[in-house]
């Protein structure tokens, strides 16, 4: 029951899932890259760092800007050595581990292949 005089109820909130992911315009962007390469050239970029801040009120949004800009050198240096780390895996690691598990993946499509190929398809 409701009295003319009181004010109305506030509405719910949005759970989680209802607001989704609270990523900028240029995170999403980078994530939405298909190509390894362009992902990296893409997270070096000031635009992406800098949109790390979005979200802050004005004057916390500028202190944060600067404090990034600051270390924007040492954010290009770790994105280089991350390229660097996942070239070397890709050269030496998962070369062994995909003739290392052939026999595996021959047994599956040997004898489930529905399965196989499902499994060959989420990528």
């Amino acid at each position: 029951m409701t009295f003319p005089d009181e004010p109305p109820q506030p509405a719910r909130g949005l759970t989680r899932e209802e607001r989704g992911r609270d990523v900028s315009a240029a995170q999403a962007e980078v994530e939405a890259e298909t190509s390894t390469v362009q992902k990296y050239l893409k997270a070096m970029s000031p635009r992406t760092l800098w949109s790390m801040a979005e979200g802050y009120p004005v004057v916390l949004k500028q202190f944060i800007q600067f404090c990034l800009i600051i270390i924007y050198p040492a954010w290009v240096f770790g994105v280089l050595v991350g390229a660097a780390l996942h070239l070397l895996f890709y050269v030496t690691v998962y070369p062994v581990l995909w003739l290392l598990f052939w026999p595996v993946r021959a047994y599956q499509k040997k004898n489930h292949p529905e399965e196989y190929a499902e499994s060959q398809r989420k990528k």
